[in-house]
């Protein structure tokens, strides 16, 4: 009995000594399921991009992204959200460095993210497309079209998939060229900066829509990228959300797919010019898409 307490007392004044010296014990990581608890809002970045998250004429966000961000996470019992815009290619390193929760973007699963980031289960899937100018005058219909041209300059944004996908198409960096926003591109493209502008085919549709200009036009028909295969290649909208926390990465997933199959999400994204063909296969896990989208 005196060896154990002596012990007992051994260790009481081995972890005092440790608190003293300031060297925190581990402590078990908060899942985001606990906003729901204290009533703090989340914190989701955006870019202020239509139709993902932008801030509308109200001065309220609003979005394709964030009304789903919305509807998911109010089943979770968390129903205030803060979202700070900052640039697309900040997003990332924003949600890995803590500065918010999610990422309410619109934003391609890859691998290169999944080793910074956790992802949601996709909510949409995604083509390119490009705008150019009205007669599309250099006959630019694909990613090729643009490599086999050497004068062709293509205008694409920060810290996207697109400059992977050009670069794997043959494109050299000197032709590609890098806006912050989709609007700074379509501004250079009517000043002859560059040839044609590459974005997601639903921004491209939401650009064309909130800036209309009988001057430029969608190039159609386009040529999506051939996977392994030879199939059109597309790539997978999600949320980022916090690599380490599977408690909420599980219960978004399920709210997701209730919503889905409640038929509400494509409601929802109907409303932002979405159509049921963007919808992913139902069984597309974001797990899967890591490993196979570089």
């Amino acid at each position: 009995m005196i060896l154990n307490t002596t012990l007992s007392h051994a260790r009481i004044f081995s972890l005092a000594c440790l608190v003293s010296a300031g060297l925190a014990l581990p402590v078990a990581a908060q899942s985001l399921l606990d906003k729901a608890k204290t009533q703090e809002p989340l914190v989701a970045g955006i870019a202020n991009e239509q139709p993902y998250g932008y801030i509308g004429p109200d001065g309220k966000a609003t979005g394709a992204n964030i009304e789903v961000l919305r509807a998911v996470l109010k089943p979770l019992g968390i129903t205030k959200l803060d979202t700070p815009i900052v640039d697309f290619g900040a997003l990332v390193p924003g949600l890995a460095a803590k500065r918010f929760d999610v990422i309410g973007a619109g934003l391609f699963i890859n691998h290169a993210r999944c080793q910074v980031i956790g992802f949601s289960n996709p909510v949409t899937r995604s083509g390119g497309a490009f705008i150019v100018k009205q007669g599309n005058p250099l006959k630019l219909h694909s990613l090729k079209d643009v490599a086999a041209n050497k004068q062709a300059r293509l205008g694409t944004q920060n810290g996207t998939n697109q400059i992977q996908e050009a670069k794997d198409s043959g494109i050299a960096s000197a032709n590609v060229v890098l806006f912050d926003k989709d609007t700074e591109a379509l501004s250079a493209l009517k000043a002859n900066r560059i040839d044609a502008v590459y974005f997601p085919d639903a921004e491209i549709i939401s650009l064309l829509k909130k800036e209309p200009d009988s001057s430029v036009e969608r190039a159609l028909p386009f040529q999506q990228i051939p996977d392994a295969k030879g199939q059109p290649s597309y790539n997978y909208h999600a949320f980022g959300l916090p690599r380490n926390d599977a408690e909420f990465i599980q219960a978004f997933n399920l709210q997701l797919a209730k919503l889905r199959a409640s038929g509400e999400l494509l409601k929802i994204l109907q409303k932002y010019g979405y159509t049921a063909n963007e919808l992913p296969p139902e069984n597309a896990q974001a797990s899967q898409i890591c490993e196979t989208h570089s």
